[in-house]
C-alpha cells in the first residue's frame, strides 16, 4: 500500500551528469545530437562550469527550462561497472515521424547505436555519449493502444524494432530523408533508468515512500517500473550489472541528480516531514526537497 500517491501530473527529468572531458562531451550533443548551450555559469557550491544544453529557441519546453544540465568536474571519479548510479536518461520525441527524422539524422552524423527496441508502449533507440551515459530516445505509442494484464497492469517487453515501418512514415520522401534533422519538433526528458544494487528495496523505497506506482514488477529478473498517473514508467530500475555491487558517491562522473517536479507544493511540504525519517534529505526551500535513495543517488523533489 502507497503511504501517500504521487499527484497524477507529477514529471521526471533534467537529468545532471558529472562529467571529466567537458569539450568532448559538448562536442557530442552539439555535434551530434544537434543540442545547444542556451546557458552557462558556475555552481553556487563548488564553482564548477555547469552548461545547460537544450534546442535552439528552447523549442523542447514551454517552460524554457534546459533538456540536460552538465557539470564539468576534470578529477571527478570514475564509477565501478558494478555500482549503483545511471542505466540511461530517457528523451521523450512527440511522435513516430520525429523519431524517424531523429534516427536517420543522427545516422548521418555518424552516432554509433547500441541498439533499437520495441517495448510495446514505445519506440525507442539507444546509444551512449563519450563518456558512457546512457541514452533512450524514444517515442511513445498512443495511451489507447497499451495492452494490460488481467490485474490492469501495463504490459511492456524487449522485441526488434523494426527500422522499416519506423521510415515509412518518412513516406519515402527524398527531400525529407536528405534533410533529416534530431528532435525536429523538440523533445524532453520522458523518464530514468538507474541501476540499483537491491531491487527490492529501491521498489519499496520509491513506491512506500516517494509515492509512485509499481506498474511492472519485474523483480525476479532485476528490474522494475514506477510511474504517477498510470504513464507506463518515470523511473526504471535494474540490477542486471550492479547487484550488491557498490553505492553511488558523491564526486563521481555520471549522473549527478535528477528532479521530478510534483504540480502540488503541499505534497513536497508534506514529503518532506516523512522522508526526513528514513533518507539523508534536505528542504532547500519551501517546495523543494533534495532526496538521496538507498543508494545514494539524489533527486530534486520540487513543485512547479
Amino acid at each position: 500500500m502507497v503511504a501517500c500517491k504521487i499527484p497524477e501530473n507529477t514529471k521526471v527529468g533534467l537529468p545532471v551528469l558529472r562529467v571529466r572531458n567537458v569539450e568532448t562531451v559538448l562536442a557530442f550533443y552539439e555535434n551530434r545530437l544537434g543540442l545547444q548551450v542556451n546557458r552557462e555559469y558556475k555552481d553556487d557550491e563548488d564553482h564548477a562550469p555547469i552548461y545547460e544544453l537544450g534546442f535552439k529557441g528552447n523549442v523542447s519546453s514551454s517552460s524554457h527550462e534546459p533538456l540536460l544540465i552538465l557539470k564539468h568536474d576534470p578529477i571527478s571519479k570514475e564509477p565501478s561497472l558494478h555500482s549503483a548510479g545511471l542505466y540511461h536518461f530517457a528523451i521523450l520525441v512527440p511522435d513516430g515521424k520525429s523519431l524517424a527524422s531523429t534516427y536517420l539524422a543522427l545516422k548521418n552524423s555518424y552516432v554509433h547505436y547500441d541498439g533499437f527496441a520495441d517495448h510495446l508502449v514505445s519506440e525507442s533507440l539507444y546509444l551512449r555519449d563519450p563518456e558512457n551515459n546512457g541514452i533512450e530516445i524514444y517515442r511513445d505509442r498512443p495511451a489507447n493502444e497499451w495492452i494490460h494484464d488481467v490485474k490492469g497492469h501495463i504490459m511492456m517487453d524487449t522485441l526488434p524494432l523494426d527500422l522499416n515501418s519506423l521510415l515509412a512514415g518518412m513516406n519515402n520522401d527524398k527531400d525529407q530523408i536528405n534533410s533529416a534533422k534530431a528532435f525536429p519538433s523538440g523533445a524532453r526528458i520522458g523518464h530514468l533508468h538507474l541501476r540499483v544494487t537491491n531491487i527490492e528495496r529501491s521498489i519499496e523505497f520509491y513506491n512506500q515512500k516517494i509515492g509512485l506506482n509499481i506498474t511492472l514488477d519485474w523483480s525476479s529478473m532485476g528490474a522494475a517500473f514506477l510511474s504517477a498517473g498510470g504513464y507506463h514508467h518515470h523511473i526504471g530500475m535494474n540490477t542486471w550489472h550492479s547487484l550488491n555491487g557498490e553505492v553511488h558517491t558523491n564526486c563521481e562522473a555520471g549522473l549527478e541528480k535528477f528532479t521530478i517536479t510534483i504540480p502540488d507544493e503541499s505534497f513536497v511540504n508534506a514529503l518532506a516531514l516523512r522522508v526526513s525519517s528514513f533518507t539523508n534529505s534536505n528542504q532547500v526551500s519551501e517546495n523543494q526537497l533534495l532526496v538521496s535513495d538507498p543508494d545514494g543517488i539524489q533527486f530534486t523533489i520540487r513543485s512547479q
